[in-house]
């Protein structure tokens, strides 16, 4: 089997599938530390929204290394635009606020490569 032919929807939270995921664009999102600290920061969220600065403030606080501003730097120019092409989340700027949408396949890849980080 091809991992490109791997699929895994995106359903929000009335069952409706929103669209389609695959391995490749998966494993490209998460070839980035940094959208994976994104990833499980929402993957931890109590609800489906998250506020920006809320957001910046917890990735802050786990990345000793990257400062506030530059979190918020990149969240609105790179990864937040990069998972919402994907349809993880829907992102408005104005308004401060990300929703996010789960996708299993997305969990289990990053689930996988925290598990290898965390044997080293």
């Amino acid at each position: 089997m091809s991992y490109a032919m791997i699929r895994c929807p995106i359903i929000d939270r009335d069952g409706v599938e929103r669209c389609a995921c695959n391995a490749d664009d998966i494993l490209g999102l998460l070839a980035n530390a940094r959208r994976r600290a994104v990833v499980s920061v929402l993957e931890t969220t109590d609800d489906d929204w998250i506020g920006f600065d809320r957001l910046v403030a917890a990735l802050s606080a786990e990345t000793a290394d990257v400062s506030a501003e530059t979190w918020r730097i990149e969240l609105h120019h790179v990864h937040l635009p990069m998972l919402e092409e994907l349809g993880v989340i829907e992102y408005d700027g104005h308004a401060g606020t990300i929703r996010y949408y789960r996708c299993e396949l997305l969990v289990d890849v990053l689930t996988a490569v925290e598990a290898t980080r965390d044997r080293r």
